[in-house]
């Protein structure tokens, strides 16, 4: 699966899960882990920072099991970010 169709599926997903936290929208990035395999790290971008594990490890199951009944058997990383945060990265450099 590519990058945009798999955020198609992650984005519903996410939407139920983090809607509570002002979920904005998703981005996927295919990358390579230390080993060089490849794997998918999805990031929810929220209104609040302050989401909770729980919160993200529920959406990561729901989302891992979906992409594994589509064939998509990359590692999945989760995070979220929130606006202040995106500021606070580009400021860094």
């Amino acid at each position: 699966m590519t990058d945009s169709e798999i955020n198609k599926v992650v984005s519903k997903i996410l939407r139920e899960h983090l809607k509570d936290f002002g979920f904005i929208r998703s981005t996927v990035h295919s990358e390579q882990d230390f080993d060089g395999a490849s794997i998918l790290r999805i990031t929810a971008h929220c209104k609040e920072w302050n989401v909770p594990s729980s919160r993200l490890t529920d959406a990561l199951h729901e989302t891992r099991s979906n992409l594994l009944r589509k064939g998509e058997e990359r590692f999945v990383l989760l995070g979220s970010q929130s606006p202040n945060e995106e500021t606070l990265e580009e400021d860094v450099d």
